[in-house]
């Protein structure tokens, strides 16, 4: 071939690629819901009539090329409406966004002629190289992560359009209707975050951590970024493990579709074979058998080869026994490290809150993390761990140019909307007050700046003895110092005019030991079995018991030191050195030389002095900081424990006894399956020396119409006392298993529940002779006098309970009947009792 031949070919090669490019069309685009503007990953996207097309990635965005065009393009996705759009068929180069409506969701019903469903044998591989897969196989991994979090009000009505806020800030709603389509539903952004973080795990012992480095945070009534900034840092709430039987959140348990009972809660249809960022996937859809249990409605996609899971997109419905929620949505997917196992690169996490009222709106919470730079295998020491979120010291400084080069993605242009939305919102005077409103209901304080003023639920009581009783407490925030704290109230009575205080200043010295070091003193009115000690931290049934007659109350001046610190983790142990009084304000008396029968001095009032060591395990418990604070997220299904040993001093600070105590309690909460959650107390209590009734072990009864879980519900107060005893307080909760195979009343969304108590205790013959002939058994008209009986250690003390749980979704009735020691006293033998038991 001459040279002019060969330039003649190139020529030739070059207008042919020419004339090929310029018929090459390139269409791009996203596709979202139009109810939330959440991404659909994996919806079909591709032109009407021809057989071309693509999949929308894990952002919902999609691009593809043809070299022809129809005049049509369409988008289609299990659970939402199929969309149609025109194109233009002389532009090359065409956007093109859908907003999907969702759908009623109805699996085609298979038909398998022989043999079984071919799922089936798909998903017993999966279940089978769990082991294999399941990222807890690594003894430790850990990676950079960023969380971006979302807090929206969505579903707005009419109504509320038209209300003065919603004019005030008009404007940036007319600008997030264009960035929600044309056929998308307007939301209005009030809280928006970023977090960049760094995530440890660690399998043995189980330890995880979150390092938050830089945060990001805008929103209506933000006012201290520290604590949200460890909830969006995502990975200690959201870090979701489908090869687990049940995927936890909102204290409930909902059963994986790749878990051991996979075939026992779900329904399965095997779809095409998918690529999935390189791994040939089998395409899973699968249905809930009972849309009322806890139960996930979705796809997942499994590989091939390995049978691992590489994504799931998992969706809860209203349908399912929840309150408070139209849609749950979890989208996650998966990368395979060096060891083989499968750890979440990206997960999407959406939770859609129903309007409360009519007319109100709605919220939209939506959370995406995005993880990076796994390295597994490398656990860390253990005491690395021992701060579950750590919070960067210059993470909340405002700082442009890291987040330029930060995010794994750039901002949207609806992100970008937000931002400048809330900034516009959170300063309207009107959109104060409700925050604050909001904060004061939540919090029982309202906030000044480094100091809080409350709680108001125990601001005011009316009771027999005191009249109305009105009390004043405050106490400092990590603004007013990081490590010392001030803690007090100031109280009285319009008929007593007795006045109660309290004063208390903590020094913190370590958020990482959580060591912590008190002193206290207070001076106040209390009811025996009552004190907050018994009660513990159930504030509700403590402010509700100093209303009424107010029977069995004495004044009590208490002095108070503490140490406390948490030595592993898991493992906390706390010293306390106190004085405290008993002056009564009913009849009572107790022998000071039992021995010589009437002719012992009695008295009235006892002083004690007595040191407490306290040791608590709860392996698995995890933590994260509210300011000097700290508050609990989750402990594993295994038992928390508290042991207590009390010694009293007689003589030392005028104390009137030489004792010991001796207490152990477990407390449990744990799975039973489908059956629904159960939890039990178990309490031993055990001293060797010989005290007045109101220094042994008074047991709590209930008289009000109150449910309390802690508390014997058909027991009066004061009614038992033991210097030895056991017992075991056990509620379960079916989680709707009854009711929702029921027709008619699943719609309501009851749970059924059921509870049993046991208590065995007895007196010894020395205690009893301390408290006998010296107190009057009968009642008078101005006095109340008790005896203190104890129980026979051979017939337990026995009750049980039943009732219905969600009424309205916000209420329990319980029934409880009395099995035993019917003829004490005057018993109740069925009280009916209520609570407000708020729960999703």
């Amino acid at each position: 071939m001459n040279w002019k031949s060969r330039v003649f070919l190139a020529l030739l090669i070059l207008l042919v690629g020419v004339h090929w490019a310029q018929a090459q069309y390139v269409i791009k685009g996203r596709v979202t819901d139009a109810s939330n503007g959440d991404p659909v990953p994996f919806a079909s996207v591709g032109l009407v009539g021809l057989n071309l097309g693509t999949t929308t990635n894990f952002q919902g965005e999609y691009t593809f090329h043809s070299k022809v065009l129809t005049d049509s393009l369409f988008v289609s996705f299990v659970g939402y409406k199929k969309r149609v759009k025109f194109i233009d068929k002389k532009k090359a180069f065409q956007e093109v966004d859908f907003q999907m409506d969702p759908a009623q969701r109805a699996l085609q019903e298979v038909i398998v002629y022989s043999g079984e469903n071919p799922a089936f044998k798909i998903l017993r591989q999966v279940v089978k190289q769990r082991d294999v897969n399941d990222r807890n196989k690594l003894s430790a991994y850990e990676y950079d992560s960023y969380t971006k979090m979302e807090l929206d009000v969505d579903n707005i009505s009419e109504k509320l359009r038209n209300s003065k806020i919603m004019r005030e800030i008009e404007s940036s709603i007319k600008k997030f209707e264009k960035e929600a389509g044309e056929d998308g539903k307007p939301v209005i952004p009030t809280y928006i975050s970023e977090s960049i973080s760094k995530f440890y795990y660690r399998e043995s012992p189980k330890r995880k951590k979150e390092k938050i480095i830089k945060t990001n945070i805008k929103g209506v009534g933000v006012q201290d970024g520290g604590f949200i900034s460890q909830l969006v840092g995502g990975n200690l709430i959201a870090n979701y493990n489908f090869y687990q039987n049940y995927v936890p959140f909102f204290g409930k348990d909902f059963a994986s579709p790749i878990g051991d009972n996979w075939k026992g809660n779900y329904k399965f249809f095997l779809g095409d074979t998918v690529n999935v960022d390189g791994h040939v996937c089998y395409q899973l859809d699968f249905d809930p058998k009972n849309a009322q249990d806890l139960v996930f409605t979705g796809q997942m996609w499994i590989d091939t080869t390995s049978f691992a899971l590489v994504q799931i997109d998992a969706a809860i419905d209203k349908q399912a026994n929840l309150n408070f929620i139209d849609k749950i949505k979890i989208s996650q997917e998966l990368e395979q490290v060096t060891d083989g196992a499968w750890l979440p690169s990206r997960t999407r996490f959406l939770i859609d809150i129903e309007e409360l009222t009519k007319g109100s709106a709605g919220m939209l919470l939506k959370m995406y993390i995005s993880n990076k730079g796994f390295v597994v295998n490398r656990p860390k020491p253990l005491e690395f761990y021992d701060l579950t979120s750590e919070v960067a010291e210059d993470a909340k400084e405002p700082d442009p140019e890291f987040w330029k080069y930060a995010r794994y993605e750039p901002l949207s242009r609806q992100d970008l909307t937000a931002f400048a939305l809330i900034d516009s919102v959170k300063n309207l005077p009107i959109v104060r007050t409700y925050v604050e409103i909001a904060e004061i209901a939540l919090s029982g304080y309202k906030k000044f700046n480094d100091i809080e003023v409350g709680p108001y639920l125990s601001s005011i009581a009316v009771n027999r003895l005191e009249g109305a009783r009105f009390r004043l407490g405050f106490r400092t925030n990590s603004n007013f110092d990081k490590h010392w704290i001030l803690r007090g109230n100031v109280g009285f009575g319009t008929r007593d005019l007795v006045p109660k205080y309290s004063i208390e200043v903590n020094y913190l010295f370590s958020k990482a030991k959580w060591t912590i070091a008190g002193l206290r003193h207070s001076y106040d009115i209390e009811r025996v079995g009552l004190t907050p000690e018994l009660i513990g931290d159930n504030r509700l049934f403590y402010a509700f018991t100093r209303w009424g007659a107010f029977s069995g109350a004495f004044f009590r001046r208490e002095s108070e030191a503490f140490f406390s610190t948490e030595v592993t983790k898991g493992l906390s142990f706390t010293a306390q050195m106190n004085t405290r009084s008993f002056d009564p304000l009913f009849r009572f008396q107790y022998r000071l030389n039992p021995e010589l029968g009437n002719a012992s001095p009695v008295q009235d009032y006892y002083q004690e002095s007595f040191v407490t060591l306290e040791a608590r395990f709860a392996k698995g418990e995890t933590f994260i900081m509210n300011g000097n604070e700290r508050i609990t997220l989750a402990t594993k299904r295994i038992p928390v424990v508290t042991f207590r040993y009390q010694r009293g001093f007689k003589g030392f600070l005028g104390g009137d006894f030489n004792y010991e105590r001796f207490t152990l309690k477990a407390y449990q909460t744990f799975r039973l399956g489908t059956f629904g959650r159960s939890d039990y107390t178990l309490s031993l209590g055990y001293t060797p020396s010989n005290l007045p009734a109101p220094l042994l072990f008074p047991h709590l009864g209930n008289e009000t119409l109150f449910f309390v879980r802690s508390a014997f519900s058909t027991m009066n107060y004061f009614e038992f006392v033991s210097d030895q005893f056991v017992s075991l307080q056990y509620n379960h909760n079916f989680e709707g298993l009854l009711f929702n195979r029921i027709p008619l009343i699943k719609k309501l969304k009851w749970r059924f529940i059921a509870s049993g108590n046991l208590l065995w205790g007895s007196q010894r013959k020395e205690n009893k002779d301390i408290m006998k002939d010296v107190n009057n058994p009968l009642k008078s008209k101005f006095l109340d006098m008790y005896s203190f009986d104890s129980l026979n250690p051979n017939v337990p003390y026995a009750e049980v309970g039943y009732g219905i749980d969600n009424i309205f979704k916000l209420f329990r009735i319980q029934a409880f009947h009395r099995l035993s020691y019917m003829d004490h006293g005057s018993p109740k033998a069925f009280r009916l009792m209520a609570s407000v038991n708020f729960s999703f």
